[in-house]
């Protein structure tokens, strides 16, 4: 690691820490105010959009956007790369997530997913599983979407992982629509592997590598909301599944010079997809 890395790090990781701090305090006095469900009020959403686009600024993140998310009674699904994740996303729509169990306890991230509203599951479970669906279609009866990674853990972003058909149960006993979502992670014209966090990765050690890099890309593609009738589980998983992947096989192939995806061709080829 060069000298101005060096310098990078440590500005952007002092930074880091700060916010993380503020956030807790924000958050804090925000559920004394207005209770648990703070994060439901406008004014709770709009603190959270500014505290995520605030740290992807830190962090270094650059978004290209494509497409164009819902924003009330909607059950997101992506594919899963990074801890950066949920950072991107809650940056550009409010939504609560569904994450694993541990992540409760990490120190400090874990209260402040908490108190932000976060849902957690245990995988494996089939009691927890049951109880995870009634916490999501009991979001879903409230404006905030909800937003699930069905690979159930990260990938290196080159390909999605076969996805769990369980909790696409909830949009369907909700009747609300299903959105997925594809990120992209790139960096010198190949997916970016600082970014990723897998296998034994070390959260630290990961957002050290991500701090020390001049700028982080990443693609977030919004595909046309779907509408569940008809669908069970297992062919709304598939159907989902089969727009990821190819959106992310388009995104994988598409240059670093290039102006921008096309959505017509990009959604073109995504109408190819049958359940």
């Amino acid at each position: 690691m060069n000298v101005r890395a060096i310098v990078r790090t440590a500005l952007r990781g002092t930074q880091f820490f700060l916010h993380l701090l503020l956030g807790v305090i924000l958050i804090s006095i925000y559920r004394s105010c207005f209770g648990r469900n703070w994060h439901q009020t406008q004014g709770g959403q709009t603190l959270i959009n500014w505290w995520m686009r605030h740290i992807m600024r830190i962090v270094g993140i650059r978004i290209n956007q494509y497409g164009t998310p819902l924003t009330t009674n909607v059950l997101f699904v992506s594919n899963h790369i990074s801890f950066l994740d949920i950072i991107v996303i809650s940056s550009v729509i409010p939504v609560r997530f569904l994450s694993k169990h541990s992540v409760r306890y990490w120190p400090v991230i874990g209260y402040l997913t908490t108190l932000s509203g976060s849902l957690f599951i245990k995988r494996g479970n089939h009691v927890e599983l049951s109880r995870t669906l009634s916490s999501i279609k009991q979001a879903l009866s409230n404006t905030r979407p909800v937003l699930i990674f069905p690979e159930g853990t990260t990938s290196i972003g080159t390909q999605v992982l076969k996805f769990r058909s369980g909790l696409f149960q909830a949009a369907l006993d909700s009747h609300v629509p299903v959105q997925a979502l594809t990120l992209h992670y790139r960096r010198n014209q190949h997916p970016d592997r600082l970014a990723a966090y897998i296998d034994q990765d070390n959260f630290l050690i990961s957002l050290l590598r991500v701090l020390a890099q001049p700028q982080t890309e990443v693609h977030l593609s919004f595909t046309p909301p779907i509408d569940t009738h008809g669908f069970n589980r297992q062919a709304l998983a598939a159907y989902c599944h089969a727009r990821i992947s190819q959106n992310l096989q388009y995104q994988l192939q598409t240059p670093d010079n290039a102006n921008a995806f096309d959505p017509v061709t990009e959604f073109a080829i995504l109408g190819e997809c049958e359940p």
